[in-house]
């Protein structure tokens, strides 16, 4: 018997300024399902679907809903045709109710103008009880966690009454308690009809999740079909066009003896006491949950907030640092969880912001009496982006132009630079591709490798498991477990849960 369309993308082009971010793709889904959208970033992925929500409108091809071609040139064309996005970044207002949210942009109203309160909560339960959650539609948002906040996301989406409903990254801020409850609603929603179009770089995810997968590289489909019968490592392969022989770097050094940082009984009300050592040529993770107080303890090290007790040991002896200036010049590096917000200039070139920490510190590799020698700055910034296998244009070009894997390496490279001997990652893959996960992994045991101390945050098990020496799990503001590398996920989650 055949199988009803929901929805067809045929023969879709898309280029940007000459480059085709999209070539010739044909997509497809159906009733009821989840169908997952994997790729690198720039991919396509998102061109893709910004087409389909009307964000873009294609150069050429065509797209049919129930095997009739429609025209969406705008978010309005496609919201009518029962097409909604829920995008990564929340869009939620946090001063007004969650009904509140969920109505907004179609709020009943009475006569007077006001919102018609009664009438929007009842819209707004009927709607999460369809999803089968339960939050009151009287709380406020930002009383909620994030995975309930993600939640509402989805429930404004779904109060329009789509057919079609794409999650953009949905569960990149969430833990695992919180993945699995989503995913819950999640097959709620296909379990009612609706079909799901899922992007995730998580590989774990698709075969968690999805019945169906679409892979797409370099603008172009490499495969479509059912998830069952492939493996993790054939969609990795399929994503980037080659083996990745090593995801995981294999480590082939041991710590040293000599102590690089230590910091006792070291934090500020709620965050603490806290001791903990990182030796030479160590890759030491901290894993926690969101709000367990991992990146305020970095964060506190690094000197970009203030510590109120305790005391920091850099080699052995007391260190005072009471902004960041003092932290970069004892060469401590930070790249911090958001590269947008604090470790990044995206208005600015490539060659600014790799160049910057050594013009702040005066170095003289890049500054000659306070003026900035370009020759010498080219070659420095020249030597980091062959050493972080940088993909770019020139240098002279703005990060923003970067995919996020390539402006995380960024982050990271400006650091190195510097020549700086303790290297702090919080988040250091948090919304890149798998091929730049692996290229980072392998940029970081390299540093290790080199006799750099190196400390990683991350809310990834695996990841922590695969390339770190020792684990620390922190919660409320406290280190409760460590752990070698040999720990299982199960025995590191079941620690973060404690």
């Amino acid at each position: 018997m055949r199988r009803v369309k929901v929805l067809e993308l045929q023969h879709i082009t898309k280029s940007f300024f000459g480059n085709k971010a999209l070539d010739d793709v044909t997509f497809t889904a159906y009733p009821g399902e989840i169908h997952a959208l994997v790729g690198q970033n720039g991919a396509g992925k998102s061109t893709l679907m910004k087409i389909l929500s009307g964000a873009y409108t294609a150069d050429s091809g065509k797209v049919f809903v129930d095997d009739k071609e429609v025209l969406i040139s705008s978010p309005k064309d496609a919201e009518g045709i029962g097409i909604s996005i829920v995008y990564q970044e929340l869009s939620l207002f946090p001063h007004l109710s969650v009904a509140a949210n969920i109505v907004i942009g179609e709020e009943p109203v009475l006569k007077t103008g006001l919102l018609d309160e009664k009438s929007a909560y009842t819209t707004a339960k009927q709607v999460l009880e369809r999803l089968g959650v339960d939050i009151n539609p009287k709380r406020r948002v930002s009383n909620l966690n994030v995975s309930q906040q993600q939640i509402c996301e989805i429930a404004k989406a779904i109060s329009k009454n789509p057919r079609i409903v794409i999650l953009d990254e949905p569960t990149a801020s969430l833990t695992k308690a919180e993945t699995d409850s989503l995913f819950a609603v999640m097959r709620a929603m296909r379990d009612g009809g609706l079909t799901l179009i899922f992007i995730s770089h998580h590989i774990e995810e698709v075969f968690a999740i999805a019945d169906r997968c679409t892979v797409l590289r370099d603008g172009r489909v490499a495969y479509t079909g059912e998830v069952s019968g492939l493996d993790e490592r054939q969609i990795v392969d399929m994503m980037v066009g080659h083996s990745i022989e090593e995801f995981y770097p294999v480590r082939m050094n041991n710590p040293s003896a000599s102590t690089a940082l230590e910091i006792r009984n070291f934090g500020r009300p709620g965050i603490g006491p806290v001791s903990l050592k990182v030796q030479y040529g160590e890759i030491l993770g901290i894993a926690g949950l969101i709000g367990s107080g991992r990146s305020e303890l970095v964060r506190m090290i690094f000197g970009a907030d203030k510590y109120t007790n305790g005391e920091i040991l850099l080699n052995g002896e007391s260190l005072r640092i009471r902004n960041t200036a003092d932290a970069i010049r004892a060469g401590i590096a930070l790249v911090t969880e958001d590269r947008r917000i604090d470790g990044l200039n995206l208005s600015m070139p490539i060659r600014f912001n790799i160049s910057l920490p050594n013009i702040i510190g005066g170095r003289e590799t890049v500054l000659r009496h306070q003026f900035v020698r370009r020759k010498f700055e080219a070659n420095l910034v020249l030597k980091i982006a062959e050493a972080v296998k940088l993909k770019y244009g020139s240098i002279d070009h703005r990060v923003v132009s970067l995919s996020g894997g390539n402006q995380q390496k960024v982050a990271i490279g400006k650091w190195i630079s510097t020549g700086a001997k303790i290297f702090i990652f919080d988040e250091p893959t948090k919304g890149i591709d798998v091929a730049s996960k692996a290229e980072i992994y392998r940029v970081i045991n390299e540093l290790a490798d080199s006799g750099a101390a190196v400390i990683v945050i991350s809310s990834y098990n695996p990841e922590l498991i695969g390339i770190c020496n020792r684990i620390f799990v922190m919660s409320r503001g406290n280190i409760i477990k460590k752990f070698d590398s040999s720990v299982s996920e199960n025995d590191l989650l079941l620690a973060q849960s404690m």
